[in-house]
């Protein structure tokens, strides 16, 4: 926020938080025509709305390669609304000196190496050296940037980082929550979640956000680590309760803009109960969910970001009622 004091008159301006992700950030809309939830759709009510403005540019299927190549960033001709319904584009331009510039990309840049998407969304780390640090190349020229174009996933944030600060902005890294993916009852290091375990460790795309903090002098907000530490606490059986549900196809059960929605939390608790559908849903959050991870990140806020956190409520404008068989 700033003061601006002519004469006698006090003008308040906004602080603007921005969001750069994927479907784990992105803002999907109405609370009760949506399952599914993002964690942007409820960052904004753990903020004074007089003084931090949060603005979601995020959309689902997002790599940190393909935000780009897809023009969500900066405009390349090929961004158009009716594409892409959810966020807010191209953001490069919307950003002001003051503003906030979140980032969290992950799930697509790792997981899509495995699948038919790999071409369309993966980045790939590179080869680490002898101390486990992996090498930041950035992407060159003008996008489309290939899979084979050499670039890294710490050059593809470094790239965001670099053009958000020449706006005047401050980035700020999240490290994603992991995947539901359990072994004795406890978040698993496995492929296809956030990289798995090499030799130096376990999560390596999680390694390589912190190694960008680092060296870029960035604050990082460990979404990951509050996360998978209350997964584990709460128990692999409370855990399907922050998660959306899929049908027998596959298909995301209760989200408006695929014309299926449901209201939140009536209609998923009786879906639930009566066992009919697919399977659980083990990346995306409903939500519930959602919201519990907009709070880990307002604790972040809190303890990393003072120019925020002094517009932080004491409890959020709104609040997220559970499923109704959702224990601690």
């Amino acid at each position: 926020m700033y003061l601006n004091i002519i004469g006698k008159r006090i003008s308040v301006i906004m602080i603007k938080v921005f969001l750069l992700g994927d479907s784990i950030v992105t803002a999907y809309g109405k609370d009760s025509e949506n399952f599914i939830g993002g964690w942007g759709d409820h960052l904004g009510s753990f903020f004074d709305d007089k003084f931090v403005s949060v603005i979601s540019c995020a959309e689902g299927g997002k790599s940190s390669r393909s935000f780009l190549n897809d023009g969500r960033f900066i405009d390349n001709g090929l961004f158009t609304k009716e594409m892409f319904p959810q966020g807010v584009g191209p953001s490069y331009e919307l950003i002001r000196e003051g503003d906030f510039v979140f980032i969290q990309f992950c799930h697509n840049d790792d997981d899509s190496a495995r699948h038919e998407k790999r071409e369309l969304r993966h980045t790939p780390l590179g080869t680490s050296d002898s101390n486990g640090i992996y090498p930041t190349v950035l992407p060159i020229g003008n996008t489309p940037y290939s899979f084979e174009c050499g670039a890294t996933y710490k050059g593809y944030l470094k790239f965001y980082i670099d053009k958000i600060r020449k706006r005047g902005a401050a980035p700020v890294l999240l490290t994603p929550p992991p995947r539901g993916v359990f072994k004795d009852g406890k978040i698993a290091s496995v492929p296809g979640n956030h990289g798995g375990t090499d030799e130096f460790g376990e999560y390596a795309y999680i390694r390589a956000i912190r190694q960008v903090g680092e060296t870029e002098d960035v604050t990082v907000l460990e979404l990951f680590e509050r996360s998978k530490n209350y997964i584990n606490s709460i128990g692999e059986e409370n855990f399907k309760y922050l998660q959306s549900l899929k049908d027998g196809s596959g298909n995301t059960i209760g989200e408006s803009r695929y014309g299926r929605p449901k209201a939140w939390p009536q209609d998923y608790n009786e879906i639930m109960q009566s066992g009919e559908f697919g399977e659980i849903d083990n990346t995306h959050q409903n939500r519930f969910g959602s919201f519990v991870y907009a709070g880990f990140i307002a604790e972040e806020i809190r303890e990393k970001i003072p120019t925020l956190a002094k517009f932080l409520l004491e409890e959020p404008s709104k609040n997220v009622p559970p499923p109704a068989d959702f224990r601690l």
